[in-house]
């Protein structure tokens, strides 16, 4: 019974530290993270969790093997080590700073490299309990490392960005501050196809985030005195990601109306002449945006010949990087609904061809 609690608790305790430290993690996966540039060998998401669950139970059973047969002035060593695994999560992820991280990892390799290598003669079985976590967290660094050196991390700058359509005069009025643009609606009109508590973490807290992002990422670079449009269309990587996603938000959420329309004469002809019909039109549309696997948004275009299109692009795309104008997008990245509909796509965007601000998607053709 004794030597099975050795095993049990510490493989708990490691279970326990990884919950927590996940729940630490679960927003800047969703609206941090991915807007990152990555290593070319990073793993999809899914495998984090895995892998994670897999180490901290061989972390647990090399502690149990310790307690039992091995060396107790180790055990200190084991929980320090754990300690600072945690610290990564809170740095990293929750105070979003990759330097801490880097920092903080660095310090965890050279414990588990003491921890490894002193118990590997009176308990071989601990050390090499604690080889797979050791070549993981090796990896990690790694990943660590290149997202801080390719996401640098500079004083903070601002670009004044209003909520007047991107596609206008917009873009001629920019300064060198990014701030948050102005709902042109309350943030409880557009209940209950999209709720109050929606935009608050959809606007307030995912679109704050990129803006954010954005503005540290920019300085002392070429990008720092161009139009969002511009950078969008010039950058890659982080500043790409973050800069298409603060216009296409600013985009999005501008094409909302609490007070929908019908369709401008105008606009009706355009989608007739291109789709055969304007519901012609949203049935396509809409199985573009049910149909686009993963984050991402769908947009209707338009090209310099005056042509419509659907286009479908994953994470931050935007048409604009085709010489296309984009005239209406709905986002499909799962923070735009789950609050709402929870997995249930289709009925968010049921629910958005309700609140389309057709006279905006007219003026702009």
């Amino acid at each position: 019974m004794k030597k099975a609690v050795c095993y049990v608790v510490p493989v708990l305790l490691c279970l326990l530290v990884g919950v927590v430290a996940g729940s630490l993690q679960t927003e800047s996966l969703s609206e941090w993270y991915p807007t990152l540039t990555k290593a070319p060998l990073s793993p999809p998401a899914i495998v984090f969790p895995i892998a994670w669950t897999l180490l901290y139970i061989c972390m647990g059973l090399s502690l149990g093997r310790v307690l039992i047969d091995g060396d107790k002035r180790f055990v200190t060593l084991w929980f320090l080590q754990l300690a600072v695994n945690f610290l990564w999560s809170i740095f990293f992820f929750y105070l979003r700073s990759p330097l801490a991280g880097l920092v903080d990892i660095v310090v965890l390799d050279l414990l588990v490299v003491l921890y490894v290598w002193g118990v590997r003669r009176q308990t071989p079985s601990a050390a090499w309990l604690f080889v797979p976590y050791l070549a993981w967290i090796l990896f990690a660094t790694y990943l660590n490392a290149y997202i801080y050196i390719k996401n640098p991390i500079e004083k903070e700058i601002s670009v004044v960005l209003t909520m007047e359509d991107p596609m206008s005069s917009t873009k001629n009025q920019q300064t060198m501050t990014h701030t948050m643009p102005q709902l042109p609606y309350a943030m409880e009109a557009l209940s209950p196809k999209m709720s109050r508590e929606t935009l608050e973490y959809h606007y307030g807290k995912h679109l704050q985030t990129y803006i954010d992002n954005l503005n540290r990422l920019i300085v002392g670079t070429p990008y720092a005195a161009m139009p969002l449009d511009e950078i969008v269309c010039k950058a890659d990587g982080a500043i790409f990601n973050n800069a298409a996603q603060t216009w296409n938000h600013t985009f999005f959420f501008d094409t909302l109306t609490p007070a929908q329309q019908a369709v401008p004469e105008k606009l009706a002809a355009a989608l007739t002449k291109e789709f055969g019909s304007v519901e012609a039109f949203k049935e396509a549309f809409t199985q573009a945006a049910a149909g686009l696997f993963g984050s991402g948004w769908v947009w209707l275009a338009e090209s310099p010949e005056g042509r419509l299109s659907i286009v479908a692009e994953s994470n931050a795309g935007n048409p604009m990087t085709r010489g296309l104008k984009p005239l209406l997008a709905i986002d499909v990245w799962e923070h735009a609904y789950y609050i709402d509909c929870r997995n249930r796509r289709a009925e968010f965007i049921k629910n958005w061809w309700d609140l389309v601000d057709w006279r905006k998607v007219a003026d702009r053709l």
